[in-house]
């Protein structure tokens, strides 16, 4: 299974991209790693857009830090064979549209081990 690692604050939404994260990954985690549970997803809403000749799907995400201490990590979990399809992911603040997107990188975990 592979991990979507995103760097957040506060309000998170998720949403296809132009840009291609297909690339092979940059961290291995162990087969044994869990994400940490700082975070609760209080609210999420699932639209797929079938106007073009291609599907885009968008999640909106309501992010509660339950933790005592300030975040910066926040894992989506994709299926090991869907990360290759997807043609792009974003992760942003959507109560200020000001900031830039948050950074996401693609991490794997260690099946083998």
């Amino acid at each position: 299974m592979r991990l979507i690692h995103a760097a957040v604050a506060g309000f998170l939404a998720l949403a296809t991209a132009d840009s291609n994260l297909t690339h092979g990954s940059k961290n291995i985690l162990p087969s044994t790693f869990n994400p940490p549970q700082h975070f609760r997803n209080t609210n999420l809403v699932r639209n797929i857009n079938l106007e073009k000749s291609y599907p885009r799907e968008t999640i909106n995400v309501v992010v509660e830090n339950i933790d005592k201490q300030p975040q910066s990590e926040y894992y989506l979990p994709f299926e090991q064979d869907l990360i290759g399809r997807i043609g792009g992911l974003e992760a942003k603040d959507k109560k200020d549209a000001s900031k830039a997107p948050f950074n996401v990188e693609i991490v794997a975990l260690d099946e083998g081990r």
